[in-house]
């Protein structure tokens, strides 16, 4: 037991410099993370420095024996803290990203999200218990009794560990390298690239059903599993309802029903395509979600390619602006 207390101990400690240090190397992201978590605008900067440096103190008294019962209890109050706070924003429907480890890590909201803070919690609790139970106070002196094949094991999962966090980082820094490159598309007015694919709802739809009713069409490409897109779906869908009359807006996912269930099923999205892989996507030169491209109703390219949420929705209300306008010509007419 003594080992295994140690153990959680270097564990959480690890685990709350990483919180704390990379919280602290992205002030700007923590900040909007603490906003989005409801901490008034007014009180987000001081929260966004005081959380990480509470993070980093737990951290280091974890080491010591003498601190670290009440580090424990420190993260217990901290680890329930978010516990909560992930439990209303789940409640709300909000899923913005966590921001847990910074830019290390950073998924939506989920309820994967809400286990693993749960898992810590419950680690800082048999922590602290153990303590007062007097097992567990030295970690040096346990560690110096571990035998070659237990630091073996140590070692093994600790490399693990970090090639884990740094294959992360590397693949997040890579997503945020592609996203900021320019979209270039495909020309305005050339015809636009035809596609039969799987409806979410059951059967089969084509660009031109789609476009059958004679509306615009915003195309939005997205992913199951894209930070971004899962934050505007809930837009989307209010889109779909308030500008059904104006234009067509349609989703083009990739994966299986069970893949993308849990998004359209809590959004209520309508009209979700999917492809086998990226085909469709690659044939319209959307590489990266979400991104969107308006087709008019002659079935042409009607815009250059928006990528990102504020693109999507400035592009929305250019069609949106063009359509309105278009109608008030007919009227006049």
């Amino acid at each position: 037991m003594h080992l295994i207390i140690v153990l959680l101990r270097l564990a959480l400690s690890t685990i709350f410099s990483i919180a704390g240090v990379t919280k602290l190397l992205d002030p700007r992201g923590t900040r909007d993370a603490v906003k989005n978590f409801g901490v008034p605008g007014w009180l987000a900067p001081a929260v966004s420095i005081l959380l990480p440096l509470t993070e980093l103190a737990i951290a280091l008294g974890l080491l010591f024996d003498q601190a670290a019962g009440a580090s424990a209890i420190a993260a217990l109050a901290v680890l329930g803290l978010f516990v909560a706070a992930i439990s209303v924003s789940l409640a709300r429907g909000r899923t913005h990203d966590c921001h847990c480890f910074g830019q290390l890590y950073s998924r939506p909201l989920g309820w994967p999200t809400l286990v693993r803070n749960a898992v810590f919690a419950l680690a800082a609790a048999v922590v602290w218990w153990q303590l007062q139970e007097g097992t567990g106070e030295n970690i040096l002196g346990t560690l110096g009794q571990l035998r070659w094949w237990q630091w073996l094991m140590l070692l093994t999962v600790s490399a693990a560990i970090v090639a884990g966090l740094v294959f992360s980082y590397r693949r997040q820094k890579q997503q945020a390298l592609t996203a900021a490159a320019p979209p270039l598309g495909l020309p305005l007015n050339s015809v636009a690239p035809a596609f039969e694919l799987a409806a979410y709802a059951g059967g089969t739809s084509s660009l031109p059903r789609l476009l059958a009713p004679g509306k615009p069409l915003l195309l939005i490409f997205t992913n199951p599993t894209c930070g971004p897109c899962v934050v505007l779906f809930k837009e989307i869908k209010e889109w779909q309802e308030a500008h059904s009359e104006q234009l067509t807006i349609a989703l083009i996912s990739f994966g299986t029903i069970k893949e993308n269930f849990v998004n359209v099923a809590r959004n209520g999205l309508g009209q979700v395509l999917l492809q086998q892989k990226r085909e469709v996507a690659e044939k319209y030169r959307a590489h990266v979600t979400p991104t969107a491209v308006v087709v008019d109703t002659s079935g042409r390219i009607g815009s250059p390619l928006a990528a990102g949420a504020d693109e999507i929705r400035a592009l929305l209300g250019t069609v949106l602006g063009n359509s309105q306008n278009t109608n008030h010509h007919h009227d006049a007419a």
